[in-house]
């Protein structure tokens, strides 16, 4: 732009005022020129940059129409007289269960009425689990607000109160139950119990067959309306506190202390090992040697180590799975588990204890079995249907996937951000093999993980490293937007359901994170608004079912002057637009695909041959990483193109020697 401007003024003559008259009319005139020429360019700027915005407007206008969220409206809904707490589905499908204030109800998932209903005023039950027993009998634990576990049996549409677990003459002398699971096929019972400051779990065998051929005497003899059955007593396996620091031995050789192992078991399981206590103080002085700086030092005495007890225990039932074979071990058939997995907060070690084994009268205390070691205290877990898979959310957002069937890690996962893993959802997406010999099993494990700041992730988890991480909702200063509830779907192919602190219920696809419905509620109800949701996936009927409340006043909710809800069923096999995403197979019945391994040999030769397997898709992956990165390398990179097809050559050709080495100890 050209702009006239003079750069020497002479101060001209006083008896020469035409020419200082003409030397300002033509500085100011060339400064009139250069603002008009201003003007013009700032009002072209202007309009290409209004232009450029209303581009911006219009293009973003169209994603969101392109991907505009198609909503869904519940297909039922179902009064519900008290306010509902939990809710579990039966595995075949056909009751939905509800605890609530004043006892428990039944809801045919038929019909949707509720066909029977248990009632106590006293009772307001907070949390159940259920196992189906086969002849349209079913197993419910539940735990009420007083810290009571009841066992019962729903048999033939009638609820009968079996056993209360912790049942005592004398109130101040009761233990407080945390927690009550039942194992799947309703073998087995676990609860976390307090007292006094102590935490301990208390493992249970139920004798079911001897219940239902007792139930079908008394039925011929009761009234239909009773609700109380005594029948045969539950048996207590075994009490497991938690564990004590180890202390050193006085052994002294080698030999004396394979003589106090008894058969081996105990070296290498971590917990029951024999150090001496002179290997503890120097690995305590070795360690306090070389962080000096960070341990405070002020006291004259050694710090004294200070020893939090666990106030809380996580435990799962495992089927046989695996090598992990202990001597003594009893054999089990069907779906009955063979042993327990469980952790103490504040503990890196997972502990698993069979079920099976039988007791020794010189064990006052049972011992682990099996010990599964991390590097991070473990915040929560999850296991899959068929138990071969054991996933640990642990502190600084790491997360282990552990292999029971060859006690081995599958996959180790750095989650994103500086927020604690607090839920961890698990899904089998690939179907497994029903033979382990007959090929490779390499399933793809799908995650839905929740961090206490109400950040949600979608992790797909393969074997060797193939990992993908996804932010499906992200850290917000609106704690209202938070997550809830996430988890994967079973029977839609990457999905997930999530449900926010602000009642909102959406469903998004894992692989890229977007939304793609949400799951309408009338806006006279909330999901969610004051505690975490009380909800339920049905695999067989591809039904979602979610206990809605009323819109009122937080005052009225705690005062309970008004507490009644429904029940909203989204059926989701009448919705077209799924049928992309459908699983023709659910992971329900991948229960039924577990095999079992014999003895070690097999286990050893199976490992090998799946190892062998993996080469060829690891080599496939190799190859393709370095065809990128030699696409991609420039003349001012440190890796030349030469650099990068010397080392895949290399990497290649040591892939396969490694495979036919495999292929050939096979």
């Amino acid at each position: 732009m050209a702009v006239n401007v003079k750069t020497v003024l002479e101060i001209p003559k006083l008896s020469d005022h035409s020419s200082c008259e003409d030397d300002d009319e033509n500085y100011f005139t060339d400064l009139q020129q250069h603002d008009n020429n201003l003007t013009e360019s700032d009002k072209l700027l202007n309009n290409l940059t209004g232009k450029v915005i209303l581009e911006q407007e219009k293009i973003k206008k169209n994603e969101q129409v392109a991907r505009q969220i198609t909503v869904l409206n519940a297909t039922t809904e179902i009064k519900l007289p008290s306010r509902t707490n939990c809710m579990i589905g039966s595995d075949d499908g056909l009751y939905l269960f509800l605890g609530h204030t004043h006892g428990l109800s039944v809801i045919s998932t038929s019909s949707l009425t509720c066909v029977k209903t248990w009632q106590d005023e006293r009772v307001e039950i907070t949390s159940i689990s259920c196992a189906s027993l086969g002849n349209v009998t079913h197993l419910l634990g539940t735990v009420d607000d007083m810290g009571i576990a009841q066992v019962f049996l729903h048999h033939k549409e009638n609820t009968y109160l079996i056993k209360v677990i912790n049942e005592t003459d004398d109130i101040n002398q009761r233990n407080i139950c945390v927690k009550f699971e039942v194992s799947r096929s309703g073998a087995f019972g676990a609860a976390v119990m307090m007292s006094h400051g102590s935490v301990w779990l208390d493992l249970y065998r139920f004798p079911q067959e001897m219940w239902l051929k007792e139930l079908e005497a008394k039925q011929a003899t009761q009234s239909p309306r009773a609700t109380e059955a005594k029948l045969s007593p539950v048996v207590l396996l075994m009490k497991i506190k938690p564990p004590e620091i180890p202390a050193g031995t006085s052994l002294k050789s080698p030999f004396e202390v394979l003589q106090k192992t008894e058969e081996g078991t105990m070296i290498g399981s971590g917990q029951n090992h024999l150090i001496s206590s002179q290997q503890w103080e120097s690995q305590d002085l070795a360690f306090r040697k070389m962080y000096a700086k960070y341990i405070n030092t002020s006291s004259a005495g050694p710090p004294q180590q200070k020893v939090e007890v666990p106030s809380d225990c996580t435990c799962h039932f495992l089927f046989n799975e695996g090598f992990h074979s202990v001597p003594g071990e009893v054999k089990a058939a069907g779906d009955t588990p063979t042993s327990v997995c469980l952790w103490w907060n504040g503990s890196r070690n997972l502990l698993q204890y069979l079920l099976l084994k039988a007791p020794k009268e010189k064990d006052n205390e049972p011992r682990p079995d099996v010990l599964w070691p991390n590097s991070q205290e473990i915040l929560c877990s999850a296991v899959s249907s068929c138990t071969r898979f054991i996933v640990l959310g642990l502190d600084n957002q790491l997360v282990t996937i552990w292999d029971r069937r060859f006690g081995s890690p599958y996959a180790n996962i750095v989650i994103p951000g500086d927020s604690a893993i607090c839920r961890i959802k698990l899904l089998l997406q690939s179907e497994p093999s029903v033979n382990l010999l007959q090929g490779p099993y390499l399933p793809t494990l799908q995650l839905v993980l929740t961090c206490r700041s109400g950040t949600c992730y979608s992790v797909t988890a393969g074997q060797g490293g193939d990992t993908s991480i996804v932010a499906l909702i992200e850290r917000s200063a609106d704690a209202s937007s938070s997550v809830t509830f996430a988890g994967p779907v079973p029977f839609l192919k990457c999905l997930a359901l999530l449900m926010q602190r602000n009642g909102q219920v959406s469903l998004w696809k894992m692989e890229d994170g977007e939304p793609m419905f949400i799951l309408n509620l009338p806006h006279t109800q909330v999901s969610g608004s004051f505690r975490e949701p009380v909800c339920v996936l049905e695999p067989l009927q591809q039904k979602l079912y979610i206990v809605g409340d009323r819109k009122t006043p937080l005052a009225k909710v705690i005062n309970r002057e008004e507490n009644d809800g429904s029940l909203f069923v989204f059926s989701f096999s009448e919705c077209s637009l799924l049928d992309q995403h459908r699983v023709v197979r659910p992971a329900v019945t991948e229960k039924v695909t577990k095999a079992t391994i014999l003895d070690l040999e097999e286990a050893c030769n199976a490992y090998i041959k799946e190892r062998a397997d993996s080469w060829k898709e690891t080599d496939r992956k190799l190859a393709y990483q370095w065809e990128q990165l030699l696409k991609h390398g420039g003349h001012g990179s440190l890796v030349t193109p030469e650099v990068c097809a010397l080392v895949w050559m290399s990497c290649s050709h040591l892939c396969t020697n490694e495979s036919q080495h495999h292929q050939g100890r096979g």
